[in-house]
């Protein structure tokens, strides 16, 4: 319904390329590949749970599970579900397979969780704020990519 305009791409993107800026400042000692990862783990599950979800006719709001409309903020499906998993999966598999040292699984599985995790947040910010106009879809992104991270982060404290 024309809702993706260059501005969600860039509400989407903002929380990695401040991520890239910090490293590339040399700010602080951080896991920059962790929680870039991460951030884009959140991105990409929202974007496959977003586009693929919508062919599932069994759609629920996340807040309280009564059915509605697919395409609609903050409505989950088996198939939505099931393809952000998959899209978090692939940003998390791309970690460990660029990072070179190891292949190593729990990574793997951290960047996998939170990335599905920033996409359920998304779902929720959608559905409680996006849906009453008190949130922009790019907020919502943002917002909830910016979670993921900042949990990535507190779990690597």
């Amino acid at each position: 319904n024309g809702e993706r305009h260059a501005s969600n791409v860039v509400y989407a993107a903002v929380i990695g390329i401040g991520i890239a800026v910090m490293h590339a400042a040399h700010i602080g000692g951080f896991p920059y590949f962790l929680i870039f990862s991460v951030s884009f783990a959140s991105v990409n599950a929202d974007t496959f749970a977003s586009e693929i979800g919508v062919f599932d006719r069994n759609v629920y709001m996340i807040t309280g599970f009564k059915r509605t409309t697919p395409g609609v903020n903050g409505g989950i499906s088996l198939l939505g579900e099931g393809t952000a998993l998959l899209g978090s999966f692939i940003i998390g598999l791309s970690y460990v397979i660029l990072d070179f040292h190891n292949f190593n699984i729990v990574l793997l599985m951290l960047i996998t969780v939170l990335g599905f995790i920033g996409c359920q947040v998304d779902s929720l910010l959608g559905a409680m704020f996006e849906n009453r106009g008190k949130m922009s879809k790019g907020q919502v992104n943002a917002l909830s990519t910016l979670l993921a991270v900042a949990l990535a982060f507190a779990i690597y404290i």
